[in-house]
């Protein structure tokens, strides 16, 4: 059984060379378990979990020549699964400058076309020379998913083919790259004529009592990219990329005027066929400590590629960067500036704008202080249009006076920290900690009563007495919130210690913190919080760990449970091995 389970092994390993097949180690074992146990109890309050959970869980991984096989499982009162490679396999083998990818594999091509899509199937990477590299693949995207008017959760699905390649030609900084991407579903994969109702002629995602009806759609993507650094320290680099999208396939052919009319099979356009854009472009120029650039980035509304799972559409980015170092690298600056909006066609209700600041600095004084800044500001501009505004607006210049709406958020945020004593034998550390977040709300050009402010304070002291074995920590916090409905103040401090016996098998820790809640000026809660927690190690593969947990709760404005303690006991076995 374990000479199959090695042999099969092969089959499901993940990025193996082949060229080093019969080297190094013949067979190896590794993995682990672990198994904790949690105990809870309270008083004043009904319990707010079980009062016994335990959780289990351990991996095992065989290895052979250098290819693997991983397996894990977990098991609890609460949940149950068993998690293997058989599921989903694949392999990567490796040879010189030829990689394949067999059974279930993801290749990204860019973005645009081919975005990390799981596939089933086969694929190849070529690197012949530095400057040539090929890629292709062809696999199902998607399996079908058959009509069950049983099951108000179904999604039926047709069955997705799919192919592409990329062709890159050049260096890493100057480089050209073409590609393309297409994808079908197979009409006949299921069947949904049986939930048609009589009079209709096409399906377009009706809803049919518990079953949503899909249509069976085709997809061709086409897409070139480039990097070039014409001089030293320029670097210009873009890709554009065309997508076509039929969403029947068993729709009329039609003639769409473009390219897509002489691509034989790789495309028919049809009657529900749309045609997108999208593109990117970045340039940058950098000196010997500094550096400008400029991004810009726009897809129209509604692209998509049927090789990717998500896609943000109908989005316009514009972006400009600086970095810098001063006084001698000690001081380090990053800006930002930039705009996005949408709704480019003008289709939409409603449209918005969107800029943003940002500036980030860090500052070694010395050696043992250093200093961080961080600030941004973004402002979203919002225009609304009545839906009856589409209807009777008899020329462009009608019904200028719509609804705008600006939200500003602002946040800051600093940073110190200061090393105190750094000895080998004591080591001290402070750090301070403060920021700051605002959001407005503006419309029609009036501040509205409705934006939120927030600060946050933390200071924290550090000492490490390395010889004793004993770390040491204290620390506070203040938070404040601020809104039209209420003021919140949260504040308290912190300690914590940390000492280790037996030659650091052994660590004990304390933790103890106290937390007040006011809002409004009145106590809303008080909370305190004690831990004791003790791990050991015993011949480096076992380990033991036991924490316990008291924490007790007063909320003088809660009637039925103005004041309750809780208890929670955790022990915890881990046990984790190596044989090669």
């Amino acid at each position: 059984l374990l000479l199959l389970f090695c042999g099969v092994s092969c089959w499901f390993a993940t990025g193996q060379s082949l060229d080093k097949i019969g080297q190094g180690r013949a067979f190896s074992l590794s993995g682990g378990v672990n198994v904790n146990q949690v105990a809870y109890a309270a008083t004043g309050v009904e319990g707010r979990r079980d009062p016994y959970n335990y959780f289990m869980s351990g991996n095992l991984n065989i290895g052979l020549y250098g290819w693997n096989v991983p397996l894990s499982f977990s098991y609890s009162n609460q949940n149950a699964s068993f998690q293997q490679p058989f599921n989903q396999y694949g392999l990567s083998p490796t040879y010189k400058w030829i990689t394949a990818h067999l059974g279930y594999r993801s290749m990204t091509f860019s973005r645009y076309t081919l975005g990390g899509h799981l596939f089933l199937g086969a694929g190849v990477e070529l690197a012949p020379t530095e400057k040539v590299k090929v890629a292709a693949m062809y696999g199902r995207l998607q399996k079908a998913v058959p009509i069950d008017t049983t099951n108000a959760n179904n999604l039926p699905a047709y069955k997705r083919m799919g192919g592409g390649a990329k062709v890159t030609i050049g260096t890493a900084s100057d480089f050209i790259e073409v590609m393309f991407f297409k994808a079908a579903d197979e009409v006949n994969s299921i069947n949904q004529e049986a939930f048609l109702p009589a009079d209709r002629t096409t399906i377009d995602s009706t809803l049919v009592g518990t079953t949503t009806l899909v249509t069976p759609e085709e997809n061709l993507v086409l897409g070139v990219g480039f990097s070039t650094s014409p001089i030293k320290g320029l670097l210009v680099k873009g890709e554009f990329a065309s997508s076509a999208i039929t969403t029947d396939v068993r729709s009329e052919t039609v003639s769409s005027g473009k390219i897509y009319d002489n691509l034989g099979f790789l495309f028919n356009p049809r009657v529900s066929s749309a045609y997108y854009q999208a593109l990117n472009g970045a340039v940058q120029y950098r000196f010997n400590r500094y550096s400008f650039g400029a991004t810009y980035e726009r897809i129209d509304p509604g692209y998509r590629t049927l090789g990717a799972y998500y896609f943000n559409n109908d989005l316009e980015n514009i972006a400009m960067t600086h970095t810098s170092s001063w006084l001698n690298q000690k001081l380090n600056v990053n800006l930002q500036l930039g705009v996005q909006r949408n709704n480019l066609d003008n289709s939409e209700l409603s449209s918005m704008n969107r800029f943003s600041t940002a500036v980030a600095a860090n500052y070694q004084v010395n050696q043992r202080l250093t200093t961080t800044l961080n600030y941004s500001n973004f402002s979203t501009v919002v225009n609304f249009r009545p839906a009856i505004e589409l209807v009777d607006q008899l020329t462009p210049f009608d019904n200028l006076d719509t609804l705008n709406f600006r939200q500003v958020a602002q946040n800051a945020s600093s940073n110190i920290n200061y090393i105190l004593n750094e000895r080998k034998e004591r080591r001290q550390n402070l750090s301070l900690n403060f920021s700051f977040q605002q959001t407005d709300d503006i419309r029609a050009g009036e501040l509205q009563n409705t934006g939120t402010t927030f600060y946050n304070f933390n200071s924290a002291y550090m000492v490490n007495l390395s010889q004793q074995g004993i770390v040491l920590s204290l620390s506070g916090n203040a938070n404040v919130s601020q809104s039209v409905q209420a003021e919140t103040l949260i504040f308290g401090p912190s300690a914590s210690m940390r000492k280790a016996f037996m030659d650091n098998k052994l660590a004990s820790s304390l933790t103890f913190s106290f937390n007040t809640a006011r809002t409004n000026g009145q106590l809303s809660s008080r909370v305190i919080n004690l831990r004791l927690g003790s791990n050991y190690t015993l011949k480096e593969t076992h380990q033991f760990s036991l924490n316990v947990t008291a924490l007790n709760r007063f909320s003088p404005q809660n009637e039925t449970a103005s004041q309750f303690s809780e208890f929670v006991t955790e022990f915890g076995y881990n046990y984790n091995f190596n044989l090669k």
